[in-house]
């Protein structure tokens, strides 16, 4: 299940992020649900507001994606130019192009390259910096999500 993270080293730009808590995408991934439902919202997000310096490419797959809980090419697309995009624009150089999602671990980053939750979370927190980290509060947030959001935001 997807989760709220505040790292011990918190960036001051991006205190807490959402997680996963296993492998999103291509396989081998475990694809829990709420974890699928985070990246796939993420991405229709990042879509329903797309940022001029973005290649065209990841605009078109982002805006494929539909947040259904199941993964599907289109998730997995949306991934792997999502990660093209961060090596791209250099923020990440030793990111990993696999159209994997993989969980957080230690931090923000892994050797040379960023996790790709945490930019979908900085992509997500940039458009609604206002709320953030309710994400609940975004128009068209599935349930389950405002439903975790309750659980590890505001505490049940």
């Amino acid at each position: 299940m997807a989760h709220l993270l505040a790292p011990q080293n918190s960036l001051p730009t991006l205190p807490v992020f959402f997680n996963v808590d296993k492998v999103v995408g291509n396989n081998p991934a475990i694809n829990l649900r709420e974890d699928v439902l985070l990246v796939q919202f993420a991405f229709t997000v990042i879509a329903s507001q797309p940022e001029p310096s973005s290649s065209a490419e990841f605009n078109a797959a982002a805006a494929a994606v539909r947040a259904t809980g199941h993964i599907d090419q289109a998730t997995i697309t949306a991934i792997m130019a999502a990660q093209n995009e961060v090596r791209k624009k250099g923020g990440g150089a030793g990111t990993i192009v696999d159209g994997r999602v993989s969980p957080a671990t230690g931090g923000y980053a892994y050797g040379a390259g960023t996790w790709t939750i945490v930019h979908l979370n900085e992509s997500m927190q940039g458009r609604h910096i206002n709320i953030w980290p309710r994400i609940d509060l975004i128009p068209g947030c599935p349930n389950e999500l405002k439903a975790m959001v309750v659980r590890t935001v505001q505490g049940t």
